[in-house]
């Protein structure tokens, strides 16, 4: 009775270890080559392996290992990994020759395979990092890009549509000037035409030319102010 407690300790962490096990793989996608094609959409980390390589057996904790830290960092890379002596045609479709082997894939396509020696956690999750940052980079930068493109776009429309109404309020400024001018020279000349039109009308036609331009000119100020 006095070592009940420590039995229910013992069962409870081998309990607790077994479900954190049974967790980690189902992180992992079980492929084959019936849903293989699974990989032709978004990023993918896959390990080939057989169940008879020791090298393979001894990657299967690290690549759980990998998975869990993947999650946590909140990488969208999935990790999976596919028994290549059942499924030849999607490892011979990978051209897999040496197990265990280790690809990135990107829409179905095969960015990189892991060629280092360095079958540790740290190590294969920076190299899968790596691939999917890249990525992630260059799509940024393209959307960027393409932001500052259309700001640039309207930068330019609006300095264009600016230069328009400035030509446009320069040019009526000088047709008003014109105007100006004119009446301007007519109102000093309208004593010499009231002097001929008097000679020859008499001297209320002067009068009257002096009216009107005094009048024509008084318009011309009021539509300036």
């Amino acid at each position: 009775a006095k070592h009940l407690p420590l039995l229910v300790a013992c069962s409870f962490g081998l309990l607790k270890s077994k479900y954190a096990h049974a967790s980690a793989l189902s992180s992992i996608i079980s492929l084959h080559d019936g849903n293989f094609d699974q990989t032709n959409v978004g990023e993918w980390a896959v390990e080939f392996y057989a169940p008879w390589c020791t090298h393979c057996r001894q990657l299967e904790p690290i690549w759980i290992e990998v998975a869990n830290k993947l999650g946590k960092e909140g990488s969208k890379v999935k990790i999976a990994k596919l028994d290549a002596t059942l499924n030849p045609t999607s490892a011979k479709h990978q051209k897999v020759k040496a197990y265990p082997t280790i690809q990135f894939l990107r829409d179905g396509v095969t960015i990189a395979e892991y060629g280092s020696h360095a079958r540790d956690k740290e190590s294969i999750s920076k190299w899968i990092l790596s691939l999917e940052t890249k990525s992630h980079k260059s799509s940024t930068k393209e959307s960027r890009a393409g932001r500052n493109s259309g700001d640039r776009r309207t930068s330019n429309k609006q300095t264009d549509e600016g230069n328009r109404r400035k030509n446009s309020e320069n040019h009526d400024d000088r047709d008003l000037e014109n105007i100006r001018q004119l009446l301007e020279g007519l109102i000093r000349k309208a004593p010499i035409f009231a002097c001929a039109l008097s000679t020859i009308f008499g001297g209320f036609a002067g009068i009257v030319v002096g009216i009107l331009l005094g009048v024509a000119w008084a318009i011309h100020a009021k539509k300036i102010a």
